[in-house]
């Protein structure tokens, strides 16, 4: 059962949810479409390409992901295949101002059921591919952080006046602290 009162909001690096491989929907609820139309709200609202269950704290199998302006929801979702490989940088709403290149497949094909229970098949290259598999990441209970090179790991701490970003490099075992501390005591 998903609570449609309880306010969303994006957890944070520690949350228990983000480690937690999500559960299956199985039945198409009112309950599970409010759940998707209040996620693609909160996605827009922080800026992001997508945003899993897990990211709002509840572990069931449900993603949104919107490119070039077209939204998709997943319902279920499982990679059926996947070719190529291509490195790039990436963030996470739960891991904020935290970036690092990822190595990704190019395309993927998605097979899933949309909200009205339709099972679909989705092929996706680029961004939209690199998108997905980051929220079947989230799904599988994994962050980027656990595929990123390291080498490439760092703090987007600002804009110059130009609007070019000022970054600071960071290792991961120093990420994780900041990370944390900024849970706060008792997360």
């Amino acid at each position: 059962m998903i609570d449609r009162t309880k306010r969303l909001t994006i957890v944070h690096y520690g949350h228990p949810a983000l480690r937690e491989k999500a559960s299956p929907i199985r039945r198409i609820t009112d309950d599970v479409k409010a759940l998707v139309g209040r996620m693609i709200e909160l996605m827009h609202g922080a800026r992001g390409l997508g945003l899993a269950a897990n990211q709002v704290g509840i572990p069931r199998r449900v993603a949104v992901v919107e490119f070039e302006g077209e939204l998709t929801a997943l319902i279920d979702p499982q990679i059926v295949s996947a070719k190529g490989g291509e490195s790039a940088q990436e963030g996470c709403l739960s891991l904020p101002r935290l970036y690092g290149d990822v190595e990704r497949p190019t395309r993927v094909v998605v097979r899933a059921r949309d909200l009205s229970g339709k099972r679909v098949k989705l092929t996706a290259e680029g961004m939209l591919a690199r998108a997905i598999c980051h929220e079947m990441d989230h799904l599988n209970g994994k962050l980027f952080v656990d595929h990123v090179d390291e080498s490439t790991l760092h703090w987007l701490v600002g804009t110059t006046e130009e609007g070019e970003p000022i970054v600071q490099p960071t290792t991961l075992d120093d990420a994780v602290k900041v990370l944390t501390a900024a849970r706060g005591p008792g997360g």
